[in-house]
Formats: structure tokens, sequence, C-alpha cells
């Protein structure tokens, strides 16, 4: 599986090759350099004249080496220096002291005057060291860098972009690619940040991969080369195998939500499925999925707490149970949840409106047992944050919070993040702006529900929803026009990226 690194975690997998396996620094600057060269080479790009500019510290050592390799390629390089060659110091020293053989023009980046013809611009000013705004002129210098025109590329991290945090803290360099050594970082995988880096490339500079398993890594990307493939059915398999799966959900104006995860869950292969819904909402259900059976609860449009001892003898028998798509938040249904959360041991995945008004015990009692879908807002009221504190600290809250109450936690936004109980967060960049449409959340609490049914283990159903689903929106977006996707649309065509999971098994 694919690690995302912090920049505490790289460099202390830096350290453990250099140190305990014996590899000089100077040689994991110049595999750096020759991978960037070999990237820029392969640009589809015009790159006659290139402009690296340069920090002082090991990124500017390699944006100093890449100078010498692309002039070597071919290129005419002019370098400009943040900082007096005289502070210069170890193996950045070294690699200028070697460049100044070279016929490479050599700037002062905040005295002279920059140039603004550069086919390309290489940042290697800072790396993934920085944990503070930049400031003055390094402030000023990159906002000039952003308005020049060239394509850019950033050596290792975009400037202005800390190492350890998806949060964007100031000025910062806008990145058409950016080449990371050893393993992505959080920037490069994670919003907001990562709209700053443009294409991440990662080049290997030596460092095996026990020394990246020495730092701990705890955070890794689901990729299609490492996503775990799903298993033909045997030959005799029947629908007892594939468990049964309830949908619970449904309110006046709201019955399409329950029916949408329903119709979900059936298409990715539980055994059976029902729909438990407000009884004078049942027509609804019978109709619209006739694959999928239905229980009517109550006497009314809305789930009320009297209806929870009916729906708990009817789910207790059942493999597992969501519970949320469309129910609303009048105070009868959210006592209702609380009730059915008490009331049973069964596997619960809890979504939306089903989340709305749980509180510390009502998650205790969900302990091993549940997995939760919340965005951004709704993860926010959970952990009593603000919606840009949960955008900006998205992978420290969901890993506490599911460690805290052994929940699985599936975050939902552009990036995906999934954390377990064990500490472990899985990151999943798929889907498109296709999914940006109300019932999307419904579809992935169906696709996540049914999995759980089928005896996959809570991490892999969260995975396999969450990839599916977006998987399925990149496809249709390739056909169609990204506004004009529905639902329903997701639901028929799930089977393309189910497909793709059963083939290379």
């Amino acid at each position: 599986m694919m690690e995302i690194l912090d920049s505490v975690q790289m460099a202390s997998a830096d350290k453990y090759t250099i140190e305990k396996i014996g590899i000089p620094s100077t040689v994991l600057m110049e595999n750096a350099a020759s991978g960037i060269a070999e990237i820029i080479k392969n640009l589809d790009v015009k790159k006659d004249k290139i402009a690296v500019f340069a920090g002082s510290g090991n990124n500017g050592g390699d944006g100093i080496t890449l100078a010498r390799k692309c002039y070597n390629a071919g290129y005419k390089i002019d370098l400009y220096l943040t900082s007096p060659p005289e502070k210069l110091k170890g193996d950045p020293l070294l690699n200028y002291n070697i460049l100044q053989y070279y016929p490479v023009r050599i700037f002062n980046a905040f005295e002279d005057k920059l140039l603004e013809d550069y086919d390309i611009i290489v940042d290697s000013i800072f790396g993934t060291g920085l944990t503070r705004p930049v400031e003055g002129k390094y402030k000023s210098l990159i906002k000039k860098l952003n308005e020049l025109p060239g394509f850019k590329i950033a050596i290792d991290m975009p400037s202005g972009l800390a190492g350890n945090t998806n949060a964007v803290i100031g000025e910062c360099f806008r990145a058409d690619v950016t080449v990371t050594m050893c393993r992505a970082k959080i920037p490069h995988k994670i919003y907001p940040a990562k709209k700053f880096c443009g294409k991440v490339e990662v080049v290997d500079i030596s460092i095996p991969d026990f020394a990246v398993a020495s730092v701990k890594p705890y955070i890794y990307e689901i990729t299609e080369n490492n996503i775990e493939k799903l298993n033909k059915r045997e030959s005799d398999s029947h629908k007892g195998k594939f468990g049964h799966a309830v949908i619970i959900g449904g309110s006046a104006g709201k019955t399409g939500a329950a029916l949408m995860a329903s119709k979900s869950c059936a298409k990715a292969g539980a055994g059976l499925t029902t729909t438990v819904i407000p009884s004078a909402l049942n027509l609804a259900a019978e109709l619209g999925n006739p694959e999928v059976m239905s229980f009517p609860a109550g006497s009314g449009d809305y789930f009320r707490e009297n209806d929870a001892k009916d729906v708990t003898e009817f789910i207790n028998d059942k493999t597992v149970a969501a519970i949320g798509p469309g129910m609303g938040r009048n105070d009868k249904t959210i006592e209702f949840i609380k009730q059915i959360i008490a009331a049973t041991n069964l596997p619960l995945v809890i979504d939306a409106d089903g989340l709305y008004g749980l509180d510390q015990n009502d998650f205790e009692k969900l302990r091993f047992r549940s997995i939760i879908t919340p965005h951004i807002g709704e993860f926010a009221r959970i952990v009593n944050k603000t919606n840009e504190e949960v955008i900006n600290n998205k992978l420290e809250l969901v890993r506490e919070f599911s460690t805290n109450y052994g929940i699985v936690t599936v975050l939902k936004s552009a990036d995906t993040i999934i954390g377990i109980p064990d500490g472990t967060i899985f990151v999943l960049n798929t889907g498109t702006p296709a999914l940006a449409k109300g019932g999307s959340g419904d579809c992935l609490t169906g696709l996540i529900t049914s999995f759980v049914s089928q005896n996959c283990t809570f991490k892999n159903s969260a995975v396999y929803g969450v990839w599916i689903l977006g998987k399925t929106a990149e496809h249709l977006t390739n056909i169609y026009n990204e506004r004009t996707i529905l639902v329903s649309d997701l639901i028929d065509n799930l089977w393309i990226e189910i497909n793709e999971l059963y083939r290379n098994n």
C-alpha cells in the first residue's frame, strides 16, 4: 500500500538511509536531480529556457544540482539564489561549487531583475520542512513567480506549503507539476493544499521501503495498484451467503433517499435488501424498487420513538442495517434513532440525518460495530469544530474520533478520508464534481452497507463503497457532461467498476 508521509517522517527516513544504510546524502541529492531532470525531459511543453529558484537548504541544493543536469541535457539555464553563496553549506555548497565550472548564469533572486520569458520556472526555495507562513521578500518573490508566464514545477513541495499539514498556511507557489522524493507527502494528496501541487510525480532516490517502514507511517493512499480485488462468486452460491441488508430511512418529501440507498445496496450484491420506511410512504418503496423488500413502520410519514420496538425486532436477525437516508431531523425521529442504537448489537452504517442529534453516549454504544459517513459540515457538528477547522485538520480529527470511539469514519469530500479504530488513515482521491449532487451520499451508504452484508471487513466495505462510487462518476464524466449525471445514472452503472475489481483478481 502506498504510504503518505509527513515532513518529520520523511526526514527520519532520509536520516535512516544516510546514517544506518550508509548511502551518502550527496548521492540522494544527485538521484533526486536526475529524476527531476528526466521528468522535465518527458514534459510535453516548450523547455528551451529554464529558470531555477533555489533556497539555501537541501531543497535549494536539489535545484542547484538540477541546474547542472538540465544544462547537460542541452537546455539554457538561469539560476536564481535566494541566499548569498557564502551562506550555502554541505551538499548545496558542494553542488554550487561544481556549478561554477558551468556556463550557467547565476542571479540574486532579490536584487537582480527577474526575466519573464522562461519556458519553465522551477521552485526549490523551501522544502517539506517549512512550518510557518512565508513573509517579507520571500512572500513577494513567490507572488511574483506565480504571476510569471511559463510552466511551473515545484521540487518536493510548492514553497509556502508546510509538509505536515493539508492546510494552506499562507502565500504559496502554484505548481503545474510537483516532483517529490520517495513518497508523496500530506499536502500532495489532501485538499486544500493539494490544489497548489498540480500533478504529483514521485521520484525514487534510493531510500528503500524498509527505511520508510521504520518511521511507522499511518496514512495510506488507495489506488488501482493496491485496492483489494473482489472475489468472483462460487457457482453454487445462493442469496443466503450474501446477507440481508436493511436500509432504514425516508420521510415526507425525502423518500427517494431511502430508495436510492436500497437500490445501490442491492445492485452491489447484497443477498437480500429491505427498506424500512414510514408506513405512509410504503407504496413508494414497493413501486420504486421491485427487487427490494419493504417493512412499513408506524402509522405516519416519519419515524417516531414508538416505532423503534417493532423496527428493532425486525432487524435483530439481519446482517447489517443502515440508518439515515432521508429520515429528517424531527425530535421524535432523533429519539427513534437513539433507541435503535441502544436496543441492538447489529452492525450499523449511519449517514446524513441519522447522525444528527447523536452524542457521546450514542457513539460509545456504536464501538466496534459501526461505520459513519459524514460530510464536512456533519462531522464538524459531531466534533464541535467549525467547517474550516475540519477542512484544515481533517486527518487529525478523523484519526482522533475513530480511535477514541472505535468507529470507522468516512469523511466525505473531494478527497475522502477513512479512519479506522487502530489509527490508520486511508485517502481516496476518486470522483468528479458530478458527485456534488443530492443523493450521492445515499448511494454511498447503500454500497457500504451492501459490502458489510457480504461479509467484508468494515474497512474494506468503506473503501469499496467510496472507490466504486468515485470511479463510476469518473467513467460517466468521460461520456456525459458532469452537470447532467444523476445518482440513478451512477447506480445503473456501478457494474463497470465492480467488473474492474473482478478483472485483475
